[in-house]
């Protein structure tokens, strides 16, 4: 009899122990169920890349005409005011100049004397507005005074000159004894004349004329008129 229940105790004992392996191996554990599940979906995140345009500290917003332009230069005041352009404008190295008087021109304390300038290329051009222009003296073309002013009221037309062809501007001139000792009286040699768009100068003169200046820039002693065709 007590062997008999040995081996029942021994058998329950067995099956017991055979039941735990077999459930040990089948179960989860917390930390299995964690790793071994679906994994889940990590959250998307998105930048926005930073801006490659920075506006100016003051607000402002730049324009193309934040470039300064380029000019061109003036030789005197007016000179080449309304000049023809450059294609067919007549530059000062194809011009011949002289200067001419003009008879019963003027008023009181005025006369009157005639630019002349003449196309010497072999192509046409054009003078347009008025010419640069200035009393030079001392036999080196030092400028005398102030420099011309324009006679705005003189009309302005394109003038085309043929090879040979020449046009006029009319200065009136003041006496320079008009304005007394201030004046400071300075004989001239002739005129600097800046041929209309032009920064390159000619000089022109009349030997017959007796010309006079003054040396005080205050005193504007000449106003030129815009070109005209013929001579």
């Amino acid at each position: 009899m007590i062997t008999r229940q040995r081996k029942t105790w021994s058998y329950g004992v067995a099956a017991a122990a055979l039941l735990l392996a077999t459930t040990g191996c089948s179960g989860t554990s917390a930390d299995d169920s964690a790793t071994s599940g679906t994994p889940t979906a990590e959250p998307s995140v998105t930048t926005s890349p930073p801006s490659t345009t920075e506006s100016p500290s003051d607000g402002s917003q730049p324009t193309a005409t934040d470039t300064a332009p380029g000019g061109t230069p003036t030789a005197s005041d007016g000179a080449g005011d309304g000049a023809a352009p450059e294609s067919t404008r007549c530059l000062t190295p194809d011009l011949a100049g002289s200067l001419a008087p003009i008879e019963g021109g003027g008023s009181a304390g005025h006369y009157e004397v005639a630019i002349v300038l003449t196309n010497t290329s072999g192509t046409d051009c054009v003078l347009q507005g008025w010419p640069g222009a200035s009393f030079v003296g001392d036999g080196d073309g030092t400028q005398i005074g102030a420099a011309a002013t324009l006679d705005r009221s003189s009309p302005h037309e394109p003038v085309t000159l043929a090879p040979g062809d020449a046009a006029h501007a009319v200065v009136l001139v003041s006496n320079a004894e008009n304005y007394g000792d201030e004046c400071r009286q300075t004989p001239a040699d002739g005129l600097r004349v800046y041929p209309p768009g032009e920064t390159r100068s000619l000089f022109v003169q009349d030997d017959e004329l007796t010309l006079v200046g003054c040396a005080s820039a205050e005193q504007e002693l000449l106003e030129v008129g815009a070109f005209q065709p013929g001579e």
